[in-house]
């Protein structure tokens, strides 16, 4: 009945809601009605066309939210507890870690845990935070900017890292040693989009600390389509120091004076499963010893 309920609430419609629940008008129109019979109030207002929630139908609306939210976290964790009775743990992750050694400390990590089936997700920092808290996900490996603020997760540092300049190779301060970020105060970006990574408004911080703003004219989703737009526009990025693994024709990366941390971290629940534990473990040391 609450789902039903929910559903005409988001739609304002009960011919609409009935569609998407894939069922007819009359017995969706029949459970809303023995609902508001059981809770002894009225949910909605109803004309020929549309339904308009009551106040107490807006407060039941929030009280659905509410306890969907509860039920899907508590489904969601009692599967993770069965995924980690059968040795599978879900690791939610963004491809530049393996410019910094991850694919040979997953390759160790396996070795190490044989029986274990390690399920790899490719998803942004924002969308692995919300599986970890929804149980849908027993790890999270992001760059530092992204662990900051995590409660209630947990942040496990892996792997430290640095900042750099990448820059195109016949650009004037390209040979320069290393760069400060004031040398780059006239120059111009490309970054990764802010909504995938919080590391571009974690730099451009930095950047307002040294006096000047980030002058961005194109932001991308992908660190490959990043070096490709300093190889062919000229556009300056400030990167983590692995990207330079990749050697990317026509881009060179030189050190910052100034210290931006890029640390791999890896987030979990504040009490993870004793497995998690373990792999978090395994992990840490497979990629220091990198």
């Amino acid at each position: 009945m609450l789902r039903y309920f929910y559903q005409v609430a988001q739609c304002q419609q009960f011919s609409q809601a009935a569609q998407q629940l894939n069922i007819t008008k009359s017995p969706l129109s029949a459970q809303i009605k023995e609902l508001e019979n059981i809770l002894n109030v009225t949910l909605f207002e109803r004309d020929t066309r549309n339904v308009r929630l009551t106040r107490a139908g807006q407060q039941m609306q929030l009280e659905c939210e509410r306890i969907f939210d509860i039920l899907d976290s508590s489904l969601n964790r009692v599967m993770q507890y069965g995924r980690q009775e059968k040795q599978t743990v879900n690791i939610g992750l963004m491809s530049s870690i393996f410019w910094a050694g991850f694919g040979d400390a997953l390759h160790r990590l396996q070795q190490a845990y044989p029986q274990v089936t390690l399920n790899l997700l490719e998803l942004p920092p924002e969308k692995q935070k919300q599986a970890l808290q929804q149980h849908r996900l027993d790890i999270g490996l992001v760059r530092y900017a992204d662990s900051i603020n995590t409660a209630p997760l947990t942040t496990h540092t892996l792997y430290n890292e640095q900042m750099v300049v990448a820059i195109p190779a016949g650009h004037s301060l390209a040979n320069q040693p290393n760069l400060s970020l004031r040398q780059l105060h006239h120059q111009q970006f490309v970054m990764l989009k802010q909504e995938n990574s919080a590391a571009t408004q974690w730099i451009r911080q930095h950047c307002l600390n040294a006096g000047f703003d980030l002058k961005i004219l194109q932001q991308v989703v992908e660190p490959n389509t990043l070096l490709a737009v300093i190889s062919t526009r000229g556009l300056l990025s400030i990167v983590p120091a692995s990207y330079a693994s990749l050697s990317w024709p026509h881009v060179r990366f030189v050190p910052l004076q100034e210290p931006i941390c890029a640390d791999i971290c890896a987030l979990s629940a504040a009490k993870p499963h004793p497995l998690t534990e373990h792999i978090l473990a395994e992990l840490s040391r497979a990629l220091q010893s990198e």
